[in-house]
């Protein structure tokens, strides 16, 4: 079965992140989804030509907010936690081309307390891999994200994402 992974932060205060806000007229405006028979977290893209690095070949930065952002979510959808990115590591098997639409998954792979690990793969419109990567994430405690993301932002509908 699959089905559209909400978007919690489209009330939160501030909110006009590049890669996943609907609102923002410069950014990717993705959606999510989760596959619960396969346990993954995907989105679907056809980039514009503006995300070119090279000539007709997605930029590797765009590349890896991809990644960070499938990951997030991936991590979210599961944990129902905001978390915070301490590693990405990004390994690029071949272009990305701009010609097609594009699958970007994960999958929670590795879990050890409040560390979780996400394996996300960038999948191109032939079905090859052109992108693995391998991202980390950290939930911290509640008030170390009130410090860092703004405590007056966290209304009572949003501290329920925090971890004690």
């Amino acid at each position: 079965m699959t089905r559209e992974v909400e978007n919690i932060f489209l009330d939160f205060p501030g909110y006009g992140c590049f890669a996943c806000d609907p609102r923002n007229g410069h950014g990717l405006r993705l959606k999510f989804f989760a596959d619960d028979d396969n346990g993954e977290v995907f989105t679907k893209i056809t980039p514009d030509g503006h995300l070119q690095g090279f000539p007709g070949i997605l930029h590797g930065g765009i590349q890896c907010a991809l990644v960070d952002e499938v990951a997030f979510w991936t991590m979210f959808d599961k944990y129902k936690k905001i978390a915070l990115t301490t590693n990405i590591g990004m390994e690029f098997l071949s272009p990305v081309g701009l010609s097609g639409e594009l699958t970007i998954s994960g999958k929670i792979t590795r879990e050890e307390g409040r560390k979780i690990g996400v394996d996300v793969r960038i999948i191109n419109h032939a079905g090859k891999v052109c992108t693995k990567s391998s991202v980390d994430y950290i939930i911290p405690k509640k008030e170390v994200t009130m410090r860092i993301m703004g405590k007056e932002r966290f209304t009572p509908k949003f501290t329920q994402y925090l971890e004690d």
